[in-house]
């Protein structure tokens, strides 16, 4: 069945939105928010919509990423251990040589320009849906938060892809 491979990807969609909205949360949302769960049907629908059409936005970035952290001649499992090591901030020890410090910086910028096009896209596709960013971002919150939320759009998805 198709529906839990896409589930799949609707979360790791809301991961992806989640890093591209968290600037603007922290700015408009200085403490706890109250989850708002009253939508009505026609908001959720757009809702899974919206997401529904950045699917492929998030593959295609997927993609391009995977690309440029190869190109830069490293492996996706290394790349993710070099980013690590750089959080904690330890990348000089944690890289092999200089050389490979330098794949991963040439790697590390070629993904965050993928990212910043991904996060402009969503942007687009979001502003051209008959959500508000804030109605869009409250739908997201609730999602997060409440299990009724989640439950009902996941039903919506599963209807979606297996009508």
């Amino acid at each position: 069945m198709i529906y839990p491979k896409l589930i799949s990807k609707f979360f790791l969609l809301f991961l992806t939105i989640s890093f591209s909205l968290s600037s603007a949360f922290a700015q408009q949302l200085p403490g706890q928010m109250e989850v708002k769960e009253d939508f009505s049907e026609e908001e959720l629908k757009e809702f899974v919509r919206v997401n529904v059409a950045l699917i492929p936005v998030q593959e295609n970035a997927q993609e391009k990423m995977v690309e440029a952290i190869q190109s830069s001649g490293l492996t996706i499992d290394r790349f993710q251990q070099l980013a690590q090591a750089q959080q904690a901030g330890n990348l000089r020890d944690a890289a092999e040589t200089p050389e490979e410090v330098a794949q991963f910086n040439d790697a590390g910028q070629k993904v965050m320009a993928t990212q910043e096009n991904m996060q402009e896209e969503i942007q687009k596709v979001i502003s051209d849906s008959k959500l508000s960013e804030q109605e869009f971002q409250q739908i997201y919150v609730a999602y997060t938060q409440s299990a009724k939320v989640k439950e009902k759009v996941d039903e919506m998805m599963d209807k979606e892809f297996n009508p």
